[in-house]
């Protein structure tokens, strides 16, 4: 019943975007409802984004696990590998989006 739901939400003009973070400490239910969105035909115009700490997870992780039931089943998945923020990037993004200088920004 809730992939029909989803399957009746998104359409060509207006996907919908899905989005979870700290998948490694996804439990198996959550996992498999993430499964079922990713594998079912009927669910079109629909993006799944999941983020995780790699270093949190391994080959034997319930989401390794998942995620290559998700792939041998035909679905296309695509890693990006993100690294650490610097904190002078992380200072830039603080004073663009406070609209303050960067000097001031710092002590946050």
């Amino acid at each position: 019943m809730f992939c029909k739901l989803i399957s009746a939400i998104p359409c060509r003009s207006q996907p919908l975007v899905l989005v979870l973070d700290d998948l490694q400490w996804a439990d198996e239910m959550t996992l498999g409802v993430i499964r079922m969105l990713m594998t079912d035909p009927d669910i079109r115009y629909f993006l799944f984004l999941g983020c995780y700490r790699e270093n949190e997870v391994n080959d034997s992780h319930m989401l390794s696990t998942s995620l290559n039931d998700i792939r041998e089943q035909g679905i296309n998945i695509m890693t990006i590998k993100v690294g650490a923020i610097e904190k002078e990037s992380t200072n830039a993004l603080i004073s663009d989006v406070m609209c303050l200088p960067p000097n001031l920004c710092r002590p946050l």
